[in-house]
């Protein structure tokens, strides 16, 4: 019995000893962390009660507590707290600071599918091949894309042209933007339908199983994850596996090219192809078994940016065209004003005269929020405008609620593209900081594809919005937000495509 009973003691003690061990472990950023206002909290479980549920109740409940809260502020994920960050002031300070360029810990579960790429690894690593990927996605690279970007555009509105009821137009926008990337970005061939259907599963999968990790603490756990989640796992890991053979497939082919015919190294398709492709640095730059860093990590990491993002943005952008017709409208004066009649391509200097348009793309994701929060982890003390953040402190940006904060953004729930006017930024009755809103983030670790995103937007735009006005009967007020990595609806976006 006495041999019993002192095994109980020790179990409970255990747990005890390792609390206090973490307490004293993390004095500094808990003591700081409990100087600061934060939604209403429970002991050890923090806010944990905010993230029970699926992702819809998740979403709907981080969208309140990082808009009602402003400035900084903490939130407990479990006993551990994180600092929210929404001041522009201190935005500025954390994405240019050296002391907090490390993505957080949370980015490691995402890691089995994208491993050490722009998005995950360290910050050493990061620089490295930042530095070696730039060139890909430098402006006067991406202009040379613009011809498949046109290309892609016209089988999109050639496909919903078909149509003569209200769709939803997400999965079309999905292989759009899939197709463009690969034979841009990535490769020279475009995937076949199987495999973009496994793309499109593990893109879906995964942002709901990075955001329920993030947010429940249990999850952190691998154990307990492998115990609630391993059998779905298991099963994205065969979606993984079978994309990886066709992106490895690519490589192979295109090794076997580049040795038999050098001269068709920079060509695409059967024409000439001057743009400089991810490929192209990666048969430069073989691995050397340095760093634990594969170049197929950049690929997925490449297509994850390339097609959710887009994806996400067009939806929200033509459910609210369609809300707001009198802004469509003027839109499509402005392409005709540019471009007149003509059914053609697209040129750059189109693409840059389309200013109205340009606003309505930011203004859409101001309002709906595209990235909607990202996650910095402090190397060293770091100092922002009421505290100092002690080194190890975990930072959030919540990148969407900063786009509704009335200070800079009055009476945000109007969409008014007016707002990202020179003009207008620079006549607010508070001249509005050049960090309140970020859809691409900001710093030296921002979104290396921003060109490349806004470019492929206009031109998808123009192509639909000169062949059809669109109709819905979806209200933005409606709509119910289901964060993943990116911000999506899980209302069905129902759109109609009336010929004009």
């Amino acid at each position: 019995m006495s041999v019993l009973l002192l095994l109980v003691s020790i179990l409970c003690l255990i747990p005890v000893v390792l609390y206090l061990q973490f307490r004293w472990r993390h004095r500094h950023i808990l003591a700081t962390a409990n100087k600061l206002p934060c939604p209403p909290a429970w002991p050890f479980i923090g806010n944990a009660l905010f993230f029970v549920g699926d992702i819809t109740s998740i979403t709907k409940n981080i969208i309140i507590f990082t808009t009602q809260f402003k400035g900084l502020f903490s939130i407990w994920v479990g006993p551990v707290p994180v600092f929210v960050a929404s001041d522009p002031s201190d935005v500025q300070i954390i994405l240019n600071s050296s002391n907090t360029l490390e993505k957080d810990v949370v980015y490691n579960f995402l890691k089995p599918f994208i491993g050490n790429g722009l998005l995950t690894a360290p910050a050493v690593m990061w620089k490295k091949y930042r530095r070696l990927i730039s060139p890909v996605l430098h402006p006067s690279n991406v202009e040379q894309y613009l011809s498949v970007f046109n290309d892609v555009s016209k089988d999109l509105v050639d496909k919903l042209a078909c149509g003569t009821k209200e769709i939803e137009p997400t999965n079309d926008i999905f292989c759009t933007a899939l197709d463009a990337v690969m034979s841009t970005v990535v490769a020279r061939n475009q995937l076949s339908s199987q495999t973009k259907e496994n793309v499109k599963y593990l893109l879906d999968w995964g942002g709901k199983m990075f955001i329920e990790r993030l947010f429940k603490v249990w999850l952190h756990v691998d154990w307990i994850f492998n115990l609630l989640w391993g059998k779905e796992f298991e099963k994205a890991m065969k979606h993984y596996a079978a994309c990886i053979d066709v992106f490895e497939q690519e490589w192979k082919d295109e090794e076997n090219t580049r040795n038999s015919a050098p001269e068709s190294n920079q060509s695409y398709g059967s024409e000439a192809f001057p743009g400089k492709s991810l490929l192209d640095v990666c048969f430069e730059y073989p691995p050397d078994g340095s760093d634990e860093h594969e170049w197929r990590d950049e690929v997925t990491t490449m297509i994850v940016g390339a097609t959710d993002t887009v994806v996400a943005a067009l939806s929200f952008l033509l459910v609210t065209l369609a809300n707001y017709p009198e802004v469509q409208t003027k839109i499509q004066a402005e392409i005709h004003e540019v471009i007149g009649d003509s059914r053609g391509d697209l040129t750059l200097s189109d693409l840059n005269s389309l200013t109205y348009l340009g606003y309505a793309i930011m203004e859409s994701m101001r309002l709906h929020g595209t990235f909607p929060v990202i996650v910095r982890r402090a190397t060293r003390d770091t100092k922002l405008s009421v505290c100092t953040l002690p080194a190890g402190s975990r930072i959030l940006i919540p990148l969407h609620a900063m786009g509704w904060h009335e200070n800079q953004f009055p009476h945000p729930e109007k969409f008014m593209p007016e707002r990202f006017a020179p003009d207008m930024q620079q006549e607010s009755a508070t001249k509005r900081h050049m960090y309140a809103f970020l859809p691409f983030s900001a710093g030296p670790r921002n979104c290396i594809g921003k060109t490349y995103a806004m470019m492929m937007m206009k031109t998808v735009m123009v192509h639909i919005l000169r062949r059809f006005t669109v109709n819905t009967q979806v209200r933005l007020e409606d709509i119910e937000y289901e964060l993943k990595v990116v911000m999506f609806s899980k209302t069905p976006l129902l759109l109609k495509f009336n010929p004009r």
